[in-house]
């Protein structure tokens, strides 16, 4: 396992920044930032309310600016143009206890510079479900929101010629995260961490173990709007076809601007970020991405 020595620190780091409190006993109560905008399965530190429902949809735009090794582009002979949607749903069993799914729905043309061809591929991932718990309230006297995930990955992807072994090869996984949410005044700081290891599935594939950082910061304008930014870091061990290392470990880390708006009224909240690389590095040749477009659409729902 390489990790990048330098890379999880400045992750960890890049939007620690959180300011302002309010002040006087006769102040009105500072409007609340929305959560993360980007595409984050983990829990950061907060709950979910008892008997809602939330419904989720993450949708990530994104195209790759070249092949690169090591931290180098070497060549820009593949081209490939990604969406990919997660659906989300999340519960709330009891206080401090929520269930929470996500699958995703992804399409990707590639597209051979050389030859000029090009092939469409994808359709839907494996189905990741979670049990994610409270450890410390902030609400309730704590310095800060506190929870854990315990994880289980389930074969839902439909395995064909068109689909992409790292979304999905209808393997089983296992994993976990913790998270931590700091508020203050009208700011928002959330930090989670999860990592997840799978089983060989189709293809006589085995996919990468990954850790996964993510920190977001956010600040309310309003009760209406948001503004704020982002940073995701991921950690790819190397991949197996038939049990062999691919030699293919990856380190990256991505980041950049957020805004958001929300009406609470009516339980609807939606979230947009552009995140574009801060530090790359490849083992074996991989296609990486230039830019990315996230826009997050969430809708809860009372059933009881």
């Amino acid at each position: 396992m390489k990790f990048s020595k330098r890379i999880i620190p400045l992750s960890l780091a890049a939007l620690c920044t959180c300011a302002g409190l309010s002040w006087g006993a006769d102040a009105p109560a500072a409007p609340k930032p929305f959560g993360p905008a980007i595409s984050a399965f983990g829990p950061a530190g907060t709950g979910f309310p008892v008997g809602k429902l939330g419904v989720l949809l993450n949708y990530q735009y994104c195209e790759t600016d070249g092949i690169r090794k090591g931290s180098s582009e070497i060549n820009e002979n593949v081209k490939l143009t990604k969406n990919v949607g997660v659906v989300k749903f999340r519960y709330g069993i009891t206080e401090g206890l929520d269930v929470r799914t996500a699958t995703p729905l992804y399409t990707v043309y590639k597209k051979n510079k050389l030859t000029g061809t090009g092939e469409h591929l994808g359709w839907i991932g494996d189905t990741a479900i979670a049990l994610h718990k409270v450890l410390m309230n902030q609400s309730k006297g704590s310095m800060f929101d506190l929870a854990v995930d315990v994880g289980l990955v389930v074969p839902t992807t439909d395995v064909s010629s068109k689909s992409i072994d790292f979304v999905g090869n209808g393997a089983w996984g296992t994993g976990g995260a913790v998270g931590l949410t700091y508020s203050t005044g009208s700011h928002r700081l959330d930090q989670e961490i999860h990592v997840y290891t799978f089983t060989e599935g189709a293809h006589d594939y085995r996919k990468p173990m990954y850790v996964r950082s993510t920190t977001a910061w956010g600040y309310a304008v309003n009760n209406y709007f948001d503004m704020g930014a982002e940073s995701q870091f991921d950690w790819n061990d190397a991949s197996e076809k038939n049990g062999k290392s691919q030699n293919d470990t990856k380190n990256e880390w991505y980041a950049g601007p957020k805004v958001a708006f929300k009406y609470k009224p009516a339980g609807f909240a939606a979230g947009l970020a552009a995140m574009f690389p801060m530090v790359r590095w490849y083992e074996a040749n991989t296609p990486s991405e230039g830019f990315r477009i996230e826009l997050k659409l969430s809708k809860t729902f009372d059933l009881m």
